[in-house]
């Protein structure tokens, strides 16, 4: 039945894109977009267990970017998610503990297995075309290991290659950690603010307090919302064009809803780059396409270096995936499907950075070469 309703939506888009005689461009309807993408809310839901205070952020963001979280000092969560490279760090394989430099110029250290996502409009994540999702199950991770940003924030403070080290165990990470900031003064009259007096510092609050601030993260007003939201003039003829591909050639069976992404585990038979990493049984989760031009390279990987390379893997690639098909794209279309990527771009997001964080050590780890 859904594949049936894929073939249907694939077959209309493709009749009414076009004209038949002149091949002039007929954009796609708003009723099709509500259909396959929607719109991406103004406004974030919180957990429940996890209301947003200006406080909580606060102490949120100064634990983002201090790397105190980590085994030798040297490391924050802003060091592989930091604004300058689009809340990702824009390197194939994230470089961890005892890395030196931000991004392309990070050297040493031990890298990762994957990429890293951008954290822009994480708190959306699992949402569906009909803006509904539910925060407390959010799939995080390439894998979808996690189900919230909460779970998620205390996954790389505990990951030897990311924060860890071999300082301490994976099993006292937790402990160690928080006892760390039980000795800094400050950060226990910011998680009082934060959570109440006489509030006991552990792994629970400091995973709110970092969700927090994360679901503070959003762009939500790219060109293409601009134009879902009623711009005709927001998209230019090639970047129609682009969005028209895209939706008749069915990219939005994996990349759709409001954050281009079914959240689903998928096998593409994406190139080995020689590291052992088979995912879940050689599938990894459809990544979103917002901000694609400011976070690359693509893929769990990170095996291809531009968008061309990226959507040029899907015009001639082995199907392993029965979600996935061969685009046959020529050139001009793969320009064109290009071009309204990058209409997904929103650069107005929350580029701060604090001047210092409460443990007195460099704020973001080790970052300046």
């Amino acid at each position: 039945m859904q594949l049936n309703k894929l073939i249907f939506i694939f077959f209309i888009t493709i009749v009414i894109s076009c004209t038949p005689d002149d091949g002039v461009l007929i954009p796609v309807t708003i009723e099709e977009l509500d259909e396959l993408i929607g719109i991406l809310p103004d406004q974030v839901i919180d957990p429940i267990d996890n209301l947003t205070t200006p406080d909580k952020v606060d102490l949120g963001k100064k634990l983002f970017w201090d790397p105190v979280l980590s085994g030798n000092f040297d490391v924050a969560c802003a060091t592989c998610h930091h604004p300058d490279k689009g809340w990702g760090d824009n390197l194939n394989r994230s470089i961890g503990i005892g890395g030196i430099g931000l991004g392309e110029n990070r050297i040493g250290g031990i890298a990762t297995k994957r990429n890293a996502h951008t954290i822009i409009n994480s708190a959306f994540n699992g949402i569906d075309v009909n803006g509904n999702y539910n925060p407390s199950n959010a799939v995080m991770f390439w894998d979808n290991r996690v189900a919230s940003l909460e779970e998620q924030s205390l996954v790389p403070i505990k990951s030897m290659e990311e924060m860890r080290g071999n300082i301490y165990s994976e099993e006292d990470a937790i402990t160690i950690v928080s006892q760390r900031l039980t000795d800094i003064p400050e950060y226990v009259v910011l998680f009082n603010n934060a959570f109440g007096d006489n509030t006991i510092i552990n792994g629970d609050k400091i995973s709110k307090a970092l969700a927090t601030y994360e679901r503070t993260l959003i762009a939500n007003n790219s060109r293409f919302d601009q134009y879902y939201r009623g711009d005709n003039n927001a998209l230019s003829d090639i970047e129609l064009q682009g969005l028209s591909a895209f939706i008749g050639m069915n990219c939005t069976a994996c990349h759709g809803g409001p954050m281009f992404s079914d959240y689903e585990l998928h096998d593409l038979g994406t190139p080995d780059d020689g590291v052992n990493d088979n995912g879940v049984n050689g599938q990894f989760r459809t990544p979103t396409l917002r901000n694609l031009s400011l976070t690359g390279p693509y893929f769990h990987n990170g095996t291809f270096t531009t968008l061309e390379e990226a959507v040029n893997f899907y015009d001639d690639f082995e199907q392993n995936d029965a979600d996935a098909q061969s685009l046959n794209f020529d050139d001009d279309q793969v320009g064109a499907v290009v071009a309204f990527l990058r209409t997904l771009n929103d650069d107005n997001f929350d580029r701060t950075i604090p001047e210092n964080v409460p443990s007195g050590l460099s704020v973001g780890g080790n970052i300046n070469d």
